[in-house]
């Protein structure tokens, strides 16, 4: 299971640069949350040396509450923004010669998506279309143990790679789904349990790849002792 990690959303002090050797997938802010063309340059040069597939973490344009609260956007409102977004993580990924790897909604809109079955297949029309018109397919992001085998299928039949992703710093809900973060408890603060949510979910889930969270310091030192016990793998 590969380890992604959300960047460039503009923390302070910056932990990106601390974080990068780690990782095997990096989902860059690219406005909508946080993010502009400095940041994605910086982010994207680290990821370049470090050889990390980079993948776009696009949001509801709210950067005022950082992309976690949810919009009430129509369609085209929504593509459009994504569309920006996108275009600006793509432009700059170019200046580096580095193709996309991934697309990972953020913060509301992912948890949206996971609620929403019809959000999802809307956003899954969009990642399509955007795919195909780079000339080369682009993975979509969601949460895996949410549907699988029916979003899956509905993936396919829109010619969109799924990769499913679990999380090893957030909570639960009994439902499969994560906790809101304005839960108390949704974001583990020490690394212990950190570390053994992570290992339990390495030995037991069928996701492709494993989440830790920058802006979480237990989150960074959690994801250091765990990879110096694991090989670094690829996202080819």
């Amino acid at each position: 299971m590969l380890i992604n990690c959300d960047m460039g959303e503009g923390l302070q002090p910056n932990p990106d640069s601390d974080i990068m050797p780690w990782i095997d997938l990096a989902n860059f802010a690219c406005g909508g949350h946080a993010g502009d063309a400095n940041t994605l340059k910086q982010g994207l040069a680290l990821a370049k040396h470090h050889q990390v597939a980079v993948g776009a973490h696009p949001s509801y344009p709210d950067p005022e509450h950082f992309g976690r609260r949810s919009l009430p956007l129509s369609t085209a409102e929504l593509e459009d923004s994504l569309a920006r977004q996108l275009d600006l993580m793509q432009t700059q990924a170019q200046t580096f010669e580095l193709t996309l790897h991934h697309v990972k909604p953020h913060g509301a809109l992912y948890l949206d998506m996971m609620r929403s079955a019809t959000l999802l297949e809307s956003l899954l029309d969009f990642h399509s279309a955007w795919s195909a018109s780079l000339g080369y397919p682009v993975a979509f992001i969601i949460q895996a143990n949410i549907h699988d085998a029916s979003y899956q299928a509905l993936a396919q039949q829109k010619g969109v790679t799924l990769w499913r992703e679990a999380f090893a710093d957030r909570a639960y809900l009994p439902n499969g789904q994560l906790a809101p973060r304005s839960q108390a408890g949704s974001l583990y603060q020490t690394a212990s349990p950190i570390l053994a949510q992570a290992r339990r979910l390495l030995a037991e889930s069928k996701a492709e790849t494993l989440c830790f969270h920058s802006d979480n310091p237990a989150s960074v030192l959690a994801l250091k002792q765990l990879r110096q016990s694991l090989p670094r793998e690829s996202a080819e």
